[in-house]
């Protein structure tokens, strides 16, 4: 291992003990632990650091969602709507619950992850604060059935994406082979959490939601420009658009339509240290890769169990779910898609690779729940809880409500996988 992979691999150890811990802000330990990486010398090529490391589409989808999630809300739109939903569940937390989780998974299946969640999110705030309970079992299972939903079709999460690219895999293979374990994970998981919540959900509870009115004019402004948002995103290919150009656009035409005198005041709802926190976070887990340490992890599980496809099959999820929950699961699946080609060569009898693409894609999108960083969603949903309800979760916190829904999602994957395809 090159003194390079050392560092890299010290400084990420360091700033995951810092994250969990908390004992300083995650942003300031992920910023500070990029600069030491970049400092030392461990990137060859800062530009190619920037160009291939750190995911400006993200950065800037992020950007234009806050500012158009903070024009609207200003508004009251979210509220209205949280009213609207409350008054068609007949005051039935549970029903409530169901039909949020079910839009979520529902609309992350074609629309980025974080666009869900910055939608939806605080809508959920209204609601728990009008049934006065904690947002949070709300907003962590929201969560899970994004990332859920996400693995369903190509373009709902992006190791899809590249997955489908190099496999040569279309939007139709996705939902033939991925939507149905979408499905039953986000059901049985539903299930699980009604049954372990159910003093919450079956509690007679009292709305505290007077009619909420909110002009016409700003209604009509408020859909058009949702609406607007999600048909773009929706074909965001065939128009040859980045989803970071739409948010970003679309965040600033939001402004310009319903409150331009207060741009400043919209800049201020930015959370920026989430936006630095992906910046050094991008940084510190593109050394893994730009050092090699993720490769000769790669390697390394194909050597060993590469010669039997159904085993192989069953680590590859296993590592690609637990690897996921940890780190960014885009150039973890970037590195494997190379390896899972090169497996004819170790196995000249592995001729159909076709199952080993359907468990890294099942592994990478199912494992992003298990951690607080394991996937944007889950940042930007804390974030959130924070900003707007003033509930701070720390990572075991987020840990304890995920862990069981996530081994149960892996459970599934592997059964899954290995019924239909061994």
């Amino acid at each position: 291992m090159s003194i390079d992979a050392i560092i890299a691999l010290i400084v990420f150890v360091i700033v995951y003990y810092l994250i969990i811990s908390e004992k300083i802000h995650r942003s300031i330990a992920v910023v500070v632990g990029a600069f030491v990486l970049t400092f030392f010398g461990v990137f060859e090529d800062p530009d190619y650091l920037f160009k291939n490391y750190v995911d400006f589409d993200t950065i800037f989808l992020l950007i234009g969602m806050m500012l158009l999630v903070s024009t609207i809300k200003d508004i009251g739109f979210f509220h209205y709507v949280a009213f609207r939903i409350i008054k068609f569940s007949k005051n039935s937390l549970l029903k409530i619950f169901i039909l949020l989780n079910i839009f979520v998974g529902l609309f992350s299946a074609f629309i980025d992850n974080v666009t869900t969640i910055m939608i939806f999110i605080p809508i959920t705030l209204a609601i728990a604060d009008a049934a006065e309970i904690s947002p949070i079992p709300l907003v962590f299972s929201e969560v899970l059935s994004s990332n859920i939903g996400g693995t369903a079709t190509l373009i709902g999460d992006p190791p899809n994406i590249l997955i489908g690219n190099a496999a040569r895999l279309s939007f139709n293979d996705f939902i033939l082979n991925t939507s149905l374990p979408s499905i039953l994970t986000i059901f049985l998981i539903l299930g699980y959490l009604i049954i372990t919540k159910r003093k919450l959900f079956f509690k007679k509870l009292e709305f505290s939601f007077e009619e909420i009115s909110i002009s016409k004019n700003n209604l009509i402004k408020s859909l058009f420009i949702l609406i607007s948002v999600l048909l773009l995103f929706v074909f965001q290919e065939r128009l040859g658009i980045h989803s970071s150009v739409i948010a970003f656009g679309m965040g600033f035409i939001s402004i310009l339509i319903i409150d331009p005198r207060n741009i400043e005041k919209h800049f201020t709802e930015v959370e920026w240290g989430t936006i630095f926190f992906f910046i050094g976070l991008f940084i510190i887990t593109g050394a893994l890769e730009d050092t090699g340490i993720l490769k000769q992890v790669a390697v390394f599980f194909s050597k060993e169990f590469g010669s039997s496809p159904r085993v192989f099959g069953m680590v590859l999820i296993i590592m690609s779910f637990f690897v996921s929950g940890f780190f960014d699961n885009i150039p973890f699946t970037a590195t494997m898609i190379p390896v899972i080609k090169m497996l004819p060569t170790i196995n000249p009898s592995l001729v159909n690779l076709t199952p080993f693409w359907w468990s890294l894609s099942l592994g990478v999108c199912f494992g992003g729940n298990l951690t607080p960083i394991g996937a944007s969603a889950n940042i930007v949903a804390i974030t959130m809880l924070l900003k707007y309800s003033n509930k701070k979760v720390s990572f075991v916190d987020y840990m304890k409500f995920s862990f069981v829904p996530s081994i149960i999602s892996l459970v599934i994957a592997i059964l899954y996988v290995e019924i239909r395809y061994f």
